[in-house]
C-alpha cells in the first residue's frame, strides 16, 4: 500500500512539473517586494476603466495626441470621457505625489477588437521593479511582468512624467534665481549694441535614454557650468539647467538648434556639460546644495593642477557622485558628460566621455 502511494505521489509530482513548464510564468507578489499601488489608486484605475468601457473610450486612445507615447494630462482624458465626478476618486495623497498624466503603450493595438485586452496601469517610481500593477478593463486588479515589454494595449498613469518634470525644472531654475546662481548678463551685454556669443546644439543622438519600457518617454536635461578655477568667486555664475524635451527615443538624431553655452557668462573659453535623465520629483533646493558643494569639491581638488582636464574630470565626478549617492534611492540616471566644450564648430558627431551621447554644435554671434 505504501509502495502504491509513493508511486502515485511521484506521478503527481512529475505531472505537476510538466504542467508548470508548459504554462506562461505568473508574476506574483513577492514577500520582499511590497505593492506600490495604494487602495485609492486602485479605485481611480477602476473608475477610469469603467469610463473607457461605457464611453467606448478606446477611440480616444487611438487619437494622434497619444502618438509615440506622448504624455497627456489626465484631466484632458477625464473631460473627453465626460468623467464628471472624477474629483472624488483623486485623494489628497494622490495629489501630493505629482501631476497626473497618462500615455498609451502599444497604441497600434488600441481598437475595438482589443478593448477586452486593455490594461490600466500605474507607473512605479522605481526603474527596477519586477512587476507592474493596475486593473483590466473590467476593473479586476492585475499584475504584469515588468521585465519584458508587453504585447497588450496599455494606458499608463504617471505622476513623474513630462508635466511633473517641467514643474521641477522650473523649480530648479527659480531656486537658482533666489540664491543668485542664475546666469544674468551684465548691463553691457544686455544692451542691444553688444554682441552675444553662444554655442548651440545642432544635432544630438543618445544610444540609450536610460528609461525602461513602462515609463514612456525620458525626461532629459543638462547641467552646464563654468570651466573655471574661480568658481567660488561670487561674480562667476556657476551653472545653468537646460531641458531637452525633444529627446524621446534612443538612436534617433534630433536637430534642435538649442543654445546651451552663452560665452558672455563665462570667464574662460571653455565650459562643461553633464546630461542626465530625471526619474522622479525631488527637492531641488537640496539638489542645488549637493551640486554646488560637489562643484566646489572638484575645484578644490583641481586647484593645484597645471593641466585643466584633471580639474574638470574631478569636478564632474564629484557632481555625479553627489547626485547618485545622496539625491535619492531612485536617483537620476547619468546619460553622458562633455568635460570640455570650446568656442568652435563641431560638424561631425562628437561622442561624450561615456560614449552614450553624440552631438554636433556650432558657435554663433548675435
Amino acid at each position: 500500500m505504501k509502495t502504491n502511494f509513493r508511486k502515485i505521489a511521484s506521478l503527481l509530482a512529475i505531472s505537476t512539473f510538466f504542467f508548470s513548464c508548459n504554462n506562461e510564468p505568473v508574476v506574483e507578489n513577492e514577500s520582499n517586494e511590497s505593492s506600490y499601488l495604494s487602495s485609492d489608486k486602485i479605485e481611480l484605475a477602476k473608475y477610469i476603466a469603467n469610463s473607457i468601457k461605457s464611453s467606448s473610450g478606446i477611440n480616444l486612445f487611438s487619437n494622434e495626441k497619444f502618438k509615440d507615447q506622448n504624455e497627456v494630462l489626465l484631466t484632458e482624458v477625464f473631460n473627453s470621457l465626460n468623467m464628471k465626478n472624477d474629483e472624488e476618486f483623486i485623494s489628497e495623497e494622490i495629489r501630493k505625489e505629482g501631476i497626473l498624466e497618462c500615455f498609451v503603450y502599444n497604441q497600434e493595438k488600441m481598437n475595438s477588437n482589443f478593448l477586452n485586452d486593455l490594461q490600466i496601469l500605474f507607473v512605479p517610481i522605481d526603474d527596477n521593479v519586477k512587476k507592474l500593477e493596475g486593473v483590466d478593463i473590467n476593473g479586476n486588479k492585475i499584475i504584469v511582468d515588468a521585465l519584458k515589454p508587453s504585447d497588450k494595449p496599455m494606458l499608463f498613469i504617471d505622476q513623474h512624467g513630462k508635466f511633473e518634470f517641467q514643474k521641477n525644472m522650473n523649480s530648479f531654475n527659480e531656486e537658482l534665481k533666489k540664491r543668485g546662481y542664475d546666469y544674468k548678463l551684465t548691463d553691457n551685454v544686455a544692451n542691444k549694441s553688444t554682441a552675444v556669443d553662444f554655442n548651440k546644439i545642432d544635432a544630438i543622438k543618445l544610444a540609450d535614454v536610460e528609461e525602461p519600457w513602462f515609463k514612456g518617454n525620458p525626461e532629459i536635461y543638462a547641467i552646464v557650468f563654468n570651466f573655471d578655477k574661480n568658481f567660488n568667486d561670487p561674480s562667476v555664475p556657476p551653472l545653468r539647467v537646460l531641458q531637452m524635451p525633444y529627446i524621446k527615443k534612443k538612436n534617433v538624431l534630433y536637430t534642435p538648434e538649442q543654445p546651451f553655452v552663452f560665452w558672455n557668462e563665462h570667464t574662460r573659453n571653455a565650459a562643461t556639460m553633464i546630461i542626465m535623465e530625471e526619474d522622479s520629483g525631488f527637492d531641488y533646493a537640496t539638489v542645488i546644495n549637493i551640486v554646488i558643494k560637489a562643484i566646489g569639491t572638484g575645484v578644490t581638488i583641481g586647484t593645484g593642477d597645471v593641466v585643466w582636464t584633471p580639474f574638470v574630470v574631478n569636478t564632474v565626478t564629484s557632481v555625479l557622485d553627489a547626485i547618485k549617492g545622496n539625491w535619492s534611492k531612485d536617483s537620476d540616471d547619468e546619460i553622458d558628460q562633455y568635460y570640455i566644450i570650446r568656442k568652435q564648430n563641431v560638424n561631425q558627431l562628437k561622442k561624450g566621455a561615456s560614449n552614450n551621447a553624440s552631438i554636433t554644435y556650432s558657435f554663433e554671434t548675435l
